[in-house]
């Protein structure tokens, strides 16, 4: 990166007066409690934030993209209809002023907050939101599955304007999943992007919303760079640019953040962080997080499948289940910074966080052999190899992701231990474009792997249980999945009425993912970040890292400040 891209720039805008109101739910009804008044003096923002990252965005369409990165980065200039807090709590922090559930819990009336604009001083509508949200319905009908097509596939029923700033979501039965995130996008841009188009659309910049930014400029494998949007309602953001510089090399972002040529750094090496935290002027330490770090296999039976059929077997997969050493892998690769996993739904969930120690596999080589046998996978000819049914031999190809520095390790561990129950592994380190193309539709190219190391990370428990339903092959379930009795499930998930009602079907949704194997989830890595704060005022003290914690809207990026 040159000086030229790190100095800062300057730039005042005058800000008229404004009130923030909070939502509550209380009887189905959002209550608006007053918060604070925005001071009346002048606010200005000025200079840019600079936060190295190691993942690069594969996209810039909702519909579409799949990286973190890309949902971190597009949630700063596009808007939902409603906002969570860290906890996960709807708030008021989006679009909508107030939400009114109807009393046969059928339908939601939501009213937009007053004067909403996009980043061009347009005004957004509520035709906006309506063809947003039609736009997502329309989708499973035209064979496509888009990132939210689970949130209204089988849920939602109509979308109607009924008055200049209201808006009613009609429900098959009474949900607020409704609620799960749908980009609100201007329909003069989007309007025009048809079925036909939409899975080749890279929506160019420059990307106008209602967030707080604009999406000024991608340089691919360089940076992406956001400007403030003039025409946000407040309050903040007080900087004017906001730079996502990508370093492939996690070394030279460590270098950059302790020399201040950056002021963020996702993806501290593990080595590092106890020293970085030293440092004068430096935070750097672990967080909590959403991520579940998993191995996941090709279960497809069709083109585009796995090298062996016993990949479509789960009790192939299970089998390997306990071949596998969590703890080790937590102790001897993270070295304590996170916890062994047993499911996509994390312990931030709190109450749906599921109890699965019933169930846990134990890592035992010999128990692991003894069940592959039983299964029908033996070494019929002595070469320490065991045949699928077929009669060939096993050898699993696996892929990893080159900007995951620890995969490598938890390869090289997975190569023991599957040897010594007679699978070999061959592991290959591609670019995650690459390994994308591997995940995407086995029926229109894709597929052809074994297994993969990835993640998974969201603040809301329904997007990683919406992953292995079924309508998401050719979408976000990679592994191809496909399962009559988690569809079911799922479906009943998307109907609980209450949080107890959701835990419950969570667990369930959560033990099927656990006997079938489609992914053994490994572990749930602390977020290990870093950030100055001699440059930098108004980072927040909390359980999750300040910036990319996958909160949408972000609830820190609005207040920081460039004070050096």
């Amino acid at each position: 990166m040159s000086q030229q891209d790190l100095n800062d720039s300057k730039f005042t805008l005058n800000h008229s007066r404004r009130t923030l109101m909070k939502a509550s739910l209380a009887g189905g009804v959002a209550l608006l409690v007053p918060s604070f008044s925005w001071a009346q003096a002048v606010q200005t923002a000025s200079g840019v934030l600079r936060v190295g990252v190691r993942q690069e965005p594969d996209v810039f369409n909702q519909h579409t993209m799949q990286f973190v990165i890309s949902f971190e980065i597009l949630s700063l200039v596009y808007e939902m209809l409603v906002g969570r807090s860290v906890d996960g709590k709807l708030t008021n922090s989006a679009l909508a002023e107030s939400w009114t559930q109807s009393d046969d819990g059928l339908s939601w009336a939501i009213k937009l907050k007053p004067d909403l604009k996009w980043g061009d001083g347009s005004d957004l509508t509520v035709d906006d939101v309506v063809s947003s949200l039609k736009f997502v319905m329309g989708a499973d009908q035209a064979g496509l599955a888009l990132n939210t097509t689970s949130v209204v596939k089988g849920v939602v029923t109509d979308v109607e304007a009924t008055g200049k700033d209201t808006v009613k979501i009609t429900t098959q039965f009474p949900t607020q999943s409704i609620f799960d995130p749908i980009y609100i996008v201007p329909r003069k841009v989007w309007g025009e992007i048809g079925y036909d188009k939409v899975t080749e659309f890279k929506n160019p910049t420059p990307i106008i919303g209602s967030g707080p930014f604009v999406l000024k400029e991608w340089t691919q494998g360089q940076s992406v760079t956001l400007e403030r949007n003039p025409h946000y309602r407040g309050p903040g953001p007080y900087l004017q640019e906001l730079r996502f510089l990508h370093f492939s090399n996690p070394d030279a972002a460590l270098q950059a953040l302790s020399g201040g040529e950056i002021d963020y750094m996702t993806d501290v090496p593990i080595n590092q962080v106890e020293a970085l935290a030293a440092t004068p002027n430096i935070v750097a330490k672990p967080f909590e997080g959403y991520r579940s770090v998993y191995l996941g296999f090709n279960t497809w039976n069709d083109k585009g499948a796995g090298s062996t059929t016993a990949l479509t077997d789960p009790a192939f997969r299970d089998a390997l289940g306990y071949a596998i050493d969590k703890k080790a892998i937590v102790d001897r690769v993270l070295r304590g910074y996170g916890t062994p996993a047993t499911s996509v739904l994390v312990p931030a969930y709190g109450a749906l966080y599921p109890d699965l120690s019933d169930i846990v596999r134990p890592f035992d080589l010999s128990l692991a052999k003894e069940k592959l046998a039983k299964a029908g996978y033996s070494d019929s000819d002595g070469d320490g190899v065991i045949e699928d049914k077929q009669g060939n031999p096993i050898r699993l190809r696996l892929y990893l992701p080159d900007v995951e520095t620890t995969y490598p390790a938890i390869a090289q561990f997975l190569t023991v231990w599957f040897r010594q129950v007679g699978v070999e592994v061959v592991t290959s380190v591609v670019s995650e474009a690459s390994l994308l193309a591997k995940v995407a539709d086995p029926r229109q190219g894709g597929g052809d792997y074994d297994m993969l190391i990835w993640f998974w990370e969201d603040n809301k428990p329904s997007f990683p249980l919406s992953v292995f339903d079924s309508g998401q092959i050719g979408g976000l379930n990679w592994s191809f999945w496909s399962d009559p009795e988690y569809d079911r499930l799922y479906h009943e998930y998307k109907r609980a009425a209450s949080v107890e009602a959701s835990a419950s079907v969570a667990s369930e949704l959560a033990r099927r993912l656990y006997s079938q194997g489609p992914y053994h989830v490994l572990f749930y890595p602390n977020m290990l970040h870093a950030y100055r704060t001699d440059r930098v005022s108004g980072w927040h003290d909390d359980k999750l890292p300040p910036l990319m914690n996958g909160v949408y809207p972000n609830p820190t990026i609005n207040d920081l400040k460039i004070t050096g």
